[in-house]
């Protein structure tokens, strides 16, 4: 059975059609749009952004995205404002789903919410090859996402990172138009 669908089981039907488009199609999907990315306004924010070759900051960023089904879960490559970033989505323990970007990873519990798809974040650890380390939830960086339908095949999205002691990182948002399936 596919990620999502299985993630949110019985609440799979309370998700609005793009959203469910976005994340049920068996091979994965391509969607392209438009975000407005902004960059944490304390120094060590800026610092960090580049140092991780996050997405650079304008308000009206071209985006694509490329959505693969893989044996584990989902690969999930971004292009943003010309700077490409991949994370790796699974089923992680108590059906929640799992999200690495490079040693992070970060575990939300997804709910429905009037059509829309908020990730509420349950867990953020450090993982090298089988090793996992939790962060404590106070050291913590904080993940805060959602996605709103907009249309037949839009999907508005909006994501913030925060950092403990020094605020937000990055965040990200706007609308992304699922183009096709992927073969």
């Amino acid at each position: 059975m596919l990620l999502y669908p299985r993630l949110l089981a019985n609440s799979w039907d309370e998700v609005a059609e793009p959203i469910r488009r976005m994340h049920g199609a068996p091979s994965g999907v391509h969607a392209r749009g438009c975000f407005r990315v902004v960059h944490g306004r304390h120094p060590l924010a800026r610092v960090l952004a580049r140092l991780w070759r996050l997405p650079v900051p304008g308000d009206a960023a071209p985006v694509q995205l490329v959505v693969t089904a893989e044996p584990a879960g989902e690969c999930w490559r971004r292009t943003v404002n010309g700077r490409r970033f991949e994370t790796r989505q699974y089923a992680a323990a108590h059906s929640l789903l799992g999200e690495q970007f490079g040693a992070l990873e970060f575990r939300f519990q997804l709910v429905p919410v009037d059509g829309s798809l908020v990730y509420v974040q349950r867990e953020a650890a450090v993982v090298l090859g089988p090793v996992r380390v939790a962060i404590p939830a106070s050291w913590a960086p904080r993940v805060l996402a959602r996605e709103d339908p907009a249309g037949l095949l839009g999907i508005k999205v909006e994501v913030r990172i925060l950092l403990p002691g020094i605020g937000a990182l990055i965040s990200y948002e706007g609308l992304v138009h699922i183009e096709e399936t992927a073969p």
